[in-house]
């Protein structure tokens, strides 16, 4: 699990629980083995529907599925183990403050790794996050500093296939995450990658609450930090 559990993502964790207990067959106690820190949502030994890999994500974009840390995920494609991705897109009805399923897809991700990042190479990212890395943690990035890091994305995300490198750099956070921009294209140019898809809150004969009570994510606007010259 790659993405701090905070409040403004609950709605996502609810779903997450569901998928894993009532449709690939984990149990209760299961989820207490699977740690914070845990690289995939359900391990393979956990996953009583496929046996592999499963990472899960939600989305009220059609097209962007954030993947969480680059390298990481550029690992998890490359290393040849059965790996499964489920997303669950939903719609925000703010008169009701509820969020409503619309899609479930799953598709496989298992040696996908030319398919996703193309000719980077994993040297490739390393320096990219070391770019951003070079930023001090607590402050925001200086012009020269941001220049200096997105000319290196902007060198390498032409070289890149459906994954997209994001670079999140501010008086927060440095590091590199990635994710798909073109999802439902994906789904199109490689239809034999789909596992599975529903239109319904009802998958590969389990189910999800079809709707839950969530507002909209709302992001903190974050006040200048003053940088020193």
């Amino acid at each position: 699990m790659t993405s701090e559990k905070k409040e403004v993502q609950k709605h996502g964790f609810t779903w997450e629980k569901q998928l894993i207990l009532g449709v690939y067959g984990a149990k209760e106690e299961d989820l207490k083995a699977i740690k914070y820190t845990a690289k995939m949502d359900l391990p393979a030994t956990l996953n009583a529907l496929d046996k592999c890999s499963l990472s899960i994500k939600t989305s009220c974009s059609q097209n962007a599925v954030c993947m969480g840390d680059a390298l990481r995920f550029f690992d998890a494609v490359h290393s040849g183990d059965p790996f499964h991705m489920t997303v669950v897109h939903y719609v925000q009805d703010d008169v009701t403050t509820t969020k409503k399923v619309t899609a479930i897809t799953e598709v496989d991700l298992t040696n996908a790794g030319t398919l996703l990042f193309g000719t980077l190479t994993r040297a490739n990212i390393e320096e990219l996050v070391k770019a951003v890395k070079a930023v001090p943690q607590k402050r925001s990035p200086t012009e020269e500093e941001k220049t200096a890091m997105y000319a290196v994305r902007n060198a390498l995300q032409p070289l890149s296939g459906a994954i997209h490198l994001d670079i999140k750099c501010n008086s927060t956070q440095s590091r590199l995450q990635c994710s798909f921009n073109r999802f439902q294209d994906f789904l199109v140019k490689n239809p034999e990658r789909i596992k599975a898809k529903s239109t319904t809150n009802e998958f590969r004969g389990g189910a999800i609450a079809a709707e839950i009570v969530s507002g909209r994510r709302v992001f903190k606007k974050k006040t200048k930090t003053p940088v020193s010259v």
